[in-house]
C-alpha cells in the first residue's frame, strides 16, 4: 500500500539554489518514485509539495519547465515571507515541531485520511489521466500563422477535457453556427469555425462527428483514441471561446471556462470566488464525492496564471492537483499558497461539475469533517439548505437521518415553506462523540421534503477519535525520514529557520 515506510525510502536529498546563492528548499527523492519539496525557512509550510507517484528531474536546463517554476516559486515565496501573517507563522512553526521532535511510542496520534484512498489510482488523485498540451491533445487545434506550428491545446481546455474524460461524457454536445466566434489574438484573424480549412482544424460538423464516435467509445467502454482526445480538448477549447497560439493558449478569466461547462448542458456547476466563505469547504465536498474541480489561479498582480484540476483531498489539509503538464509535478499542495510559480491568488473554482442531484430541488452544502476529537468531546459544524426549484415552489424539510454513533443536534432541524427567494439556510450541527477509541466513524445526514421523501439531498460525515497508536500520513513519515537520515537539514533548519 502507498505511504508506508517500509514500501519508500528517501534516495537523496538536493540543495535547490537561486542563481544568486540563496538556499531555496531542499528536494527530497523517494524510491520506487515520488518527491517531496522542503521549505527552508520554518515561517514557511515544512512542505511545498509532495507525490508518492510522480518523480521530477532536477536538472535547470531550458526545458525543464516545472523545475524552472519550482525555484523561481520558492524564491517568491522567501522574498515575499516578511508579509506572511503572525497567526500562519505560528502555525507553521507547530507543523514545523511536529516533524522535528522526537516521538515516543505511545503518542496518541490522529488517523490519517485522504480521498481519494492511497494506492486506489494510479495518480494519487481521482483523475488518472495525464494529459498535456502538445500532441495527440492539440492534434486539432487551429494552426499558428505566425510560426506555420499547430497551437498548444490551452490550459483551460486540458483541465475541462481530463474532467470530462473522468467521468467519460461528452454529455452529447453537438456545435452549430451559433458557436462561431472570431479569432483575433497574436496576429491569428480568423473565425472558428468558417476558416476551418485554412487552418486545418475540424469544422462543426467534423467536429460532431468525432464527439458522436467519443461518446460511442465511453459508452462502450473502449479507451479513446487519440483522436478521441483531441476532439474533446479541441471542442472544450471552442466552448471557452479560447484563444490560440503555438506558445500558449488559454482564456481571459475562469468565466469562459463556467460558460463551457454550461455550453456542455452541465448546469449543476457553481463557480465559487476567493472571496466564497464556503470555498474550501465546498472544495473539500467534491474531493470526498469524488467530483474533480476546475481551478484558476494567478499570480498577485493578475498578469498570469493558469487552469488545472483539483482531485485529491487528505487530513493534512493538502490537495491533490493535476497540472495538465503530462503528469510533471502532479502532487500534494497547500491551497493556494503552496501552488507553484506565485500562482497563489484563487480567481475562481467551479464545483459540482457533474454532480448528480437526481432532479432533488433540496439542495445541500457542506461536508462535516472533525479530527483529533477526544473520545465524549461534543463538536460542531455548519451545513445549509436551498430551494433550488421554480420561484413558485415551496418545500417543508426535515434532518431525517443522521448516524448511528454519537449523540447528535441539529438548529433547525427542518423549517417550512422554504423559497428559493429565502437562499440559503444555514443548519447549526452539535454531535458528542462516541467514548470508545476508534479509528474514524463516518456517515451522512440526510435532509428530505416532508411532502415529497424522494427529493432529498446528503451531507457526508466524518469524526476521528486519537488512538494510541503510531499511525501517521506518509507526509509525516518521510519528513521525519528525511530529517533523520539527513542531520544536517535538522542543524541548518535549526539554526537559520527560526526569523530573528
Amino acid at each position: 500500500e502507498l505511504g508506508k515506510s517500509d514500501d519508500f525510502s528517501i534516495t537523496s536529498l538536493t540543495e535547490i539554489f537561486s542563481d544568486d546563492g540563496i538556499l531555496l528548499c531542499y528536494l527530497a527523492e523517494l524510491q520506487p518514485h515520488g518527491y517531496i519539496v522542503i521549505s527552508s525557512d520554518m515561517r514557511l509550510p515544512p512542505v511545498g509539495a509532495y507525490s508518492l507517484i510522480h518523480n521530477c528531474r532536477c536538472d535547470v536546463s531550458p526545458h525543464n519547465l516545472p523545475f524552472r517554476i519550482l525555484r523561481e516559486g520558492m524564491k517568491q515565496r522567501l522574498e515575499t515571507i516578511s508579509h506572511i501573517p503572525a497567526e500562519t507563522v505560528e502555525k507553521n512553526h507547530l507543523a514545523w515541531n511536529r516533524y522535528l521532535d522526537e516521538i515516543s511510542e505511545n503518542e496518541v496520534t490522529s488517523l490519517f485520511r485522504q480521498w481519494p484512498p492511497e494506492g486506489t489510482t494510479s495518480t494519487g488523485g481521482w483523475v488518472e489521466t495525464t494529459w498535456h498540451q502538445n500532441s495527440p491533445y492539440n492534434d486539432f487545434c487551429p494552426l499558428d500563422e505566425g510560426t506555420g506550428e499547430r497551437s498548444v491545446a490551452g490550459c483551460p481546455a486540458v483541465t475541462m477535457a481530463q474532467i470530462l474524460n473522468y467521468h467519460a461524457t461528452t454529455n452529447n454536445v453537438t456545435f452549430d453556427d451559433s458557436d462561431d466566434y472570431y479569432h483575433n489574438y497574436d496576429g491569428n484573424r480568423y473565425w472558428i469555425d468558417n476558416d476551418h480549412d485554412e487552418y486545418l482544424f475540424p469544422s462543426f460538423p467534423e467536429l460532431n462527428g468525432y464527439l458522436a464516435v467519443l461518446q460511442q467509445h465511453y459508452q462502450e467502454h473502449t479507451p479513446p483514441s487519440d483522436d478521441d482526445k483531441a476532439a474533446l480538448t479541441f471542442a472544450c477549447g471552442v466552448a471557452a471561446q479560447q484563444v490560440y497560439t503555438s506558445e500558449v493558449s488559454g482564456t481571459f478569466g475562469v468565466d469562459q471556462a463556467r460558460r463551457a461547462y454550461l455550453r456542455f448542458g452541465i448546469d449543476s456547476i457553481e463557480l465559487l470566488d476567493e472571496n466564497d466563505a464556503s470555498l474550501y469547504e465546498r472544495l473539500m465536498m467534491n474531493m470526498v464525492e469524488a467530483l474533480p474541480a476546475h481551478l484558476a489561479v494567478v499570480v498577485p498582480d493578475w498578469s498570469a496564471g493558469h487552469n488545472l484540476v483539483v482531485d485529491g483531498y487528505n487530513t493534512d489539509d493538502y490537495y491533490h492537483l493535476n497540472f495538465g503538464w503530462g503528469g510533471v509535478w502532479d502532487g500534494w499542495y497547500l491551497l493556494p499558497e503552496g501552488i507553484p510559480f506565485d500562482l497563489t491568488v484563487v480567481e475562481g473554482v467551479i464545483v459540482d461539475i457533474m454532480a448528480d442531484t437526481g432532479g432533488s430541488t433540496l439542495k445541500g452544502n457542506g461536508v462535516l469533517i472533525w479530527n483529533d476529537v477526544s473520545p465524549g468531546e461534543t463538536v460542531s459544524g455548519n451545513f445549509t439548505v436551498e430551494n433550488v426549484g421554480t420561484a413558485d415552489s415551496k418545500i417543508n424539510w426535515t434532518v431525517a437521518e443522521w448516524p448511528s454513533w454519537g449523540t447528535w443536534s441539529f438548529d433547525p432541524a427542518g423549517g417550512k415553506e422554504l423559497a428559493p427567494e429565502d437562499g440559503p439556510v444555514a443548519v447549526r450541527v452539535t454531535v458528542t462523540a462516541p467514548d470508545e477509541k476508534r479509528e474514524d466513524f463516518s456517515g451522512q445526514v440526510t435532509v428530505v421534503d416532508e411532502n415529497n421523501e424522494s427529493n432529498y439531498c446528503t451531507i457526508q460525515v466524518a469524526l476521528v477519535t486519537p488512538f494510541e497508536r503510531k499511525t501517521e500520513s506518509p507526509l509525516l513519515q518521510f519528513i521525519r525520514e528525511v530529517i533523520q537520515r539527513f542531520p544536517l537539514l535538522r542543524r541548518m533548519l535549526e539554526w537559520y529557520g527560526m526569523p530573528a
